[in-house]
């Protein structure tokens, strides 16, 4: 490895699964120092271990849920305290409803609960970060191709992808002038236990996978690690000149008519 981001402090929220871990995984592999966060400290803790195989090298688990504001101001002051700093920001936190209500049929506690994690809390923790982020840092969230196409039934997740974006956007021109990049990163359908968790209740698991497969052209669900790439590069100072914008990872979906 190239050490694309060696001794680089980096705080990733939603590190229990899927995208996190990876991309705990593959900054550490690059030379950075991993706070791996989770609402389920045991996911967190396994993350870290997963990483300890990976790279040799310890990346730090904390429980913490992005929904309660408290928790994110104190755990961000926590890693700053033991690292000095916070140099990246992965904004990884999120979820949909697998059930996949539609919206008439979405409870107002549904809609809250999809906005306080994925909108509200991407702003507490970036905010909360940005106290101890020096100048030079880089903070890469993570949106969804949900943040420009819609789907059926998916209503409240769409809304608030789309709120990210321009979240990313907004933040990305207020900090600006500390040389903070501010960037998202897009995926598609990406194999994750999420995404699992919705064929779990399909009736025909391997139908409905098939299904997720050829939404890409590229005719395949993307992985983990290749989003983590994605979320690398943007961290990393190879995205120098790259600020507000968004990297869709969806083996061409958002293209097709």
């Amino acid at each position: 490895m190239s050490g694309r981001v060696a001794d680089r402090v980096a705080f990733v929220t939603g590190a229990g699964t899927g995208i996190g871990r990876a991309a705990c995984v593959r900054l550490a592999q690059e030379g950075a120092t991993v706070f791996a966060t989770s609402r389920t400290l045991a996911n967190a803790q396994e993350t870290s271990a997963e990483v300890q195989r990976a790279t040799g090298r310890e990346a730090h688990a904390l429980a913490l849920d992005v929904a309660d504001r408290a928790a994110v101001d104190r755990v961000a002051g926590e890693i700053a305290e033991q690292a000095g700093r916070i140099d990246i920001v992965v904004a990884s936190a999120g979820f949909t409803l697998a059930h996949a209500p539609s919206l008439m049929e979405t409870t107002d506690d549904e809609w809250e609960r999809i906005f306080r994690v994925n909108v509200t809390g991407m702003f507490s923790t970036c905010r909360a970060a940005l106290r101890y982020m020096p100048d030079g840092g880089s903070i890469v969230t993570v949106g969804s191709i949900n943040s420009f196409v819609a789907w059926e039934n998916d209503g409240a997740y769409t809304a608030s992808k789309g709120a990210v974006l321009q979240l990313t956007r907004a933040l990305a021109l207020d900090v600006v002038g500390r040389g903070i990049r501010v960037n998202t990163v897009c995926p598609g359908v990406i194999d994750t236990p999420l995404t699992r968790e919705f064929l779990d209740r399909a009736e025909d698991p391997e139908a409905l996978a098939a299904e997720y497969g050829a939404v890409a052209p590229m005719g395949r669900m993307g992985t983990p690690e290749e989003i983590a790439n994605c979320i690398l590069f943007l961290a990393s100072a190879e995205a120098s000149f790259v600020t507000g914008t968004s990297l869709i990872a969806d083996g061409g979906t958002v293209i097709r008519p």
